[in-house]
């Protein structure tokens, strides 16, 4: 059992998987990039998520085209930053109290309206929806190896991949993505050099929100069909993790979020086995998010300790 299981962890099947499994919490971790690069921690990313999913499926099967779907879960999304915008930047609300609130009773209200539309309390398995087909690419398909790896995949795959290139572009190539950068560093010095700080920080949720609806459509339009209570599963704050893990680096932060799918690969390949607890499988991910956070942690804290070691 074991050795077909390590059989497993080092196939092309293994690699696939994990490229998919990595789409959501990419959308996730870029989500919360772009948020914090105006200065704003958007910790919401899980809340986000869960309404999009549910909003996919709903629009979906209520027009009959999947991409309708996408697109009321994008509005979904929005809106949910711009909740946050308003009570935080309008009428001076703790914006992290307010993420807080929206991530404690956003699978409450999703199943809420779940048993609204379908009579059901854990999927919406009994609605007939359009989903998202994946991809082939024609010649490509053909090729060994690499036609695994890079035909085949979902449509919302290809387009976090287009995405996290143009969002790179943007952020660091553009005027308006180094004005953004320059209000996270330093607000009152933006505003005095003339940037409507509040301009574009509402820029950066909105696309923060667009980026983690994209995430939760992907599970349910995409990945699993359906949307399923507690779906989202820890995936948005894998997301923000990978973003406190990147401390401003764009390339970790998608490298952390491609390694918090491999341990998600990892614990789905184990639990089809008896040889380890499931409770224990299903906690791997978790797991390794702590461990990793931790590590970085510790390294940051010696890297401080040693420059002040210096300057004294």
């Amino acid at each position: 059992m074991m050795s077909s299981i390590f059989e497993t962890l080092f196939s092309m099947r293994f690699l696939v998987t994990t490229i998919r499994l990595a789409t959501p919490i990419i959308f996730a971790a870029i989500g919360t990039f772009i948020a914090a690069q105006s200065g704003i921690g958007n910790i919401a990313i899980e809340s986000i998520m869960t309404f999009a999913a549910l909003a996919g499926v709903l629009g979906s099967y209520l027009s009959g085209n999947a991409w309708v779907g996408v697109l009321l879960a994008l509005v979904i999304g929005i809106l949910t930053v711009m909740l946050i915008a308003f009570f935080s930047m309008k009428l001076g609300a703790n914006a992290f109290l307010i993420m807080i609130a929206l991530n404690t009773f956003a699978d409450s209200v999703a199943i809420f309206v779940m048993y609204l539309m379908t009579g059901e309390k854990g999927t919406t398995a009994s609605l007939t929806t359009p989903i998202l087909s994946s991809i082939d690419i024609p010649i490509i398909k053909d090729i060994p190896i690499l036609g695994e790896i890079l035909s085949g995949q979902y449509v919302l795959t290809y387009l976090c991949w287009v995405i996290v290139i143009l969002l790179f572009i943007f952020i660091y190539k553009t005027p308006t993505g180094m004005r953004l950068r320059a209000c996270g560093l330093n607000a009152d010095a933006a505003r005095t050099a003339g940037i409507n700080v509040e301009r574009l920080q509402v820029l950066s949720l909105i696309l923060s929100g667009i980026f983690a609806a994209l995430g939760g459509v992907y599970l349910s339009l995409n990945y699993l069909k359906i949307y399923s209570r507690g779906m989202v599963s820890g995936q948005g704050w894998m997301g923000v993790s990978a973003n406190g893990i990147a401390a401003g680096n764009y390339w970790i932060l998608i490298l952390s979020a491609f390694i918090f799918a491999i341990f998600r690969s990892v614990s789905i390949i184990f639990s089809s086995s008896s040889a380890l607890p499931t409770d224990l499988v299903n906690a791997i991910p978790y797991i390794a998010v702590f461990v990793i956070l931790t590590v970085v942690s510790i390294v940051n804290y010696y890297r401080v300790k040693r420059g002040n070691v210096e300057e004294q």
